[in-house]
């Protein structure tokens, strides 16, 4: 028998054929994988850089305004009336930017959400550049927003613009926005199953198998540089905790009704005050003056109010004041943060939910919880259920708030009794309300949007993408017995004939739908009249470049089962079968769903 030594070499070809077989995939599949593969791990460490960067630029204009860096070194030492001027003063700088950029219709941002439901993953490099800018003054002054929105826009806008100048599809600029998107949450809170979770139920609006790995990839590789960066320890430490008891779960449900109030309400507040400010005609100049002018009288009370909290909420965790405190800081900090979203600040309420619910939970902690149960019960459970049901009623990503749960306290032990927190306040929220922040923006701006799903993708599709026929076209003018005997010849010829003939003018204007027994009930009774005088018409037409969805959702724009499509001018471009324009859109939209959850698929073979 011959060694392996002994026999021939393989080809090229067939070594090539060989690892086809190993992975069978398509030259351009393959390429699309790695392409994506490639910006996920690489943007994400190049994203996590970014918002170290950014972290630093806007502890710097702190330093500079109050004296400190509210967000590293707290605002105990910070001269009191520092807290009143500098909120005043730059929330008018904030207005004066906002209203230059309204002027020059720059304004208008397409966020993450947006982009991947209507725009099919195009961001804008100028847009994502002006919200980072918006949120570095606004949280630079003081305002009571979180760096979340503006790091999320930061990755989502980076990775969509590369994608774009090379030449990628739809479907994978789908997938880098919510990469980006996760980088830029990893980044924040230093956990990255968070920023990976988060992305995809926001963003992708689901856990599509396509969009898994690669942002797992730049959530894990953003998380690793700003493990370097910032240390391992979680954010938000959580000392060790004994394993929960029956009180724990009856006051997980407690809280979780209580966020799902608190973070309605403060949903409601914040575009509530911004309704007001419209209503009371205060120029858009000054509206972020009326928001700076109570932020600053809310932090000459309470400094803990200004910034995203972080910091705060880790010395509630380490140190629980006294519950009248925590009942002021609970009722500022709401106020603070409705009214900067309400007034024009720019960025995210993710930290600001976290911290109100933190405190909610400390409140109930001291003046339930302890009195009941006795003073060897632990707040940690109560603060952590407290942040997370909050938050997740705001930010509408349940597993992810979860998830950051686990990341970002290392709590452990008490997770089940987050998770009952966390789902019941979702659910209430859902229930009670309807929307998340961002489901909640979009439908006031009037944009019928529940999430990311790929409706653009539906109404970029046209009826030129339907299935059209040409039928018959019979001149308006003509007699209705000359149109019969057409009528029996075209059967002689060609042995059928469409069930629905189309009447049109001269210059080809279509005029109305004429059925067979129509016609031959005519002709036996009145076979002199024009044929234009029998003809049906609809109440509406189908031009050539409108969406499908419209006419899908407008049954009474179809005549028979058919739609008669027609361009600008009215001419008859031809018929089109309500039933295929149906299957049409249908398939598009199983399309879309396919890109978002399915696999690769193998090439054929």
């Amino acid at each position: 028998m011959s060694s392996p030594a002994h026999l021939p070499p393989l080809s090229s070809g067939e070594r090539a054929g060989r690892l086809r077989d190993l992975w069978p995939l398509s030259i351009e599949t393959d390429r699309e994988v790695w392409t994506v593969l490639l910006l996920a791990s690489v943007g994400g460490l190049a994203i996590a850089f970014m918002v170290d960067w950014v972290h630093a630029l806007v502890a710097l204009l702190q330093t500079v305004l109050f004296g400190a860096s509210i967000d590293s070194d707290g605002g105990d030492g910070i001269a009191r009336w520092r807290l009143l001027v500098v909120p005043i003063l730059g929330s008018l700088v904030l207005g004066s930017v906002l209203v230059f950029l309204e002027r020059r219709k720059l304004l208008a941002i397409t966020d993450p959400v947006e982009a991947n439901a209507l725009e099919g993953g195009r961001m804008s490099a100028s847009q994502t550049l002006i919200f980072v800018g918006l949120s570095t003054i606004s949280i630079s002054i003081g305002g009571s927003v979180g760096f979340e929105a503006a790091m999320s826009q930061l990755g989502a806008g980076l990775l969509s613009v590369i994608g774009q100048r090379l030449g990628l599809p739809r479907r994978a600029l789908r997938c880098l926005v919510a990469c980006g998107t996760a980088a830029g949450i990893a980044a924040i809170f230093d956990a990255p199953l968070t920023g990976t979770i988060y992305a995809l139920e926001l963003v992708i609006g689901g856990y599509g198998v396509r969009a898994l790995l690669p942002t797992l990839l730049a959530g894990a590789t953003s998380g690793l540089v700003t493990h370097f960066l910032v240390g391992p320890q979680p954010i938000f430490q959580m000392p060790p905790m004994s394993q929960p008891e029956l009180w724990h779960y009856v006051t997980a449900i407690g809280l979780a009704v209580a966020g799902s109030v608190v973070g309605i309400a403060v949903m409601r507040g914040a575009t509530g005050f911004e309704a007001l400010l419209a209503r009371r005609k205060v120029p858009k100049l000054l509206r972020p003056l009326a928001g700076g002018i109570c932020l600053g009288v809310l932090a000459f009370v309470a400094w803990q109010v200004i910034g995203p909290g972080h910091l705060v909420l880790q010395g509630i965790i380490r140190d629980l004041p006294a519950p009248g405190w925590l009942a002021v800081l609970l009722v500022a900090k709401i106020a603070a943060s409705v009214v900067c979203v309400g007034s024009g600040f720019r960025g995210g309420l993710f930290s600001a939910s976290l911290l109100i619910g933190g405190i909610l939970g400390a409140l109930a902690h001291v003046l339930v919880i302890a009195p009941i149960v006795g003073p060897s019960a632990s707040p940690e459970l109560s603060i952590a259920v407290g942040m997370t049901a909050v938050c997740a009623s705001v930010i509408g990503t349940p597993v992810a708030i979860l998830i950051l749960a686990i990341e970002t306290t290392g709590l452990h032990v008490g997770i089940v009794a987050v998770a009952l927190g966390v789902v019941i306040a979702s659910h209430l929220t859902r229930r009670w309300f309807g929307y998340s922040f961002s489901t909640w923006k979009f439908h006031l701006r009037g944009q019928d949007l529940s999430g990311p799903r790929d409706i653009g993708r539906l109404k970029e599709l046209t009826f030129a993408d339907a299935p059209l026929i040409d039928p018959p076209r019979l001149l308006g003018e003509e007699r209705i017995r000359d149109v019969a005997q057409k009528r029996a010849d075209w059967i002689a010829a060609d042995g059928a004939m469409p069930e629905m003939m189309a009447v049109v003018t001269e210059q080809g204007v279509f005029v109305g739908f004429l059925r067979h027994d129509r016609l031959i009930e005519a002709a036996a009774e009145t076979p002199d009249l024009p044929v234009a005088m029998i003809a049906d018409h609809p109440k509406a037409c189908a031009r050539v470049d409108d969406p499908l969805s419209s006419q899908v959702e407008i049954a009474e724009a179809a005549f028979g089962g058919w739609f008669a499509v027609v361009d600008r001018d009215d001419r008859l471009v031809g018929f089109a079968p309500e039933a295929a324009v149906l299957r049409r859109y249908l398939s598009e939209l199983k399309a879309a769903d396919q890109d978002d959850t399915a696999p690769f698929p193998p090439p054929p073979r």
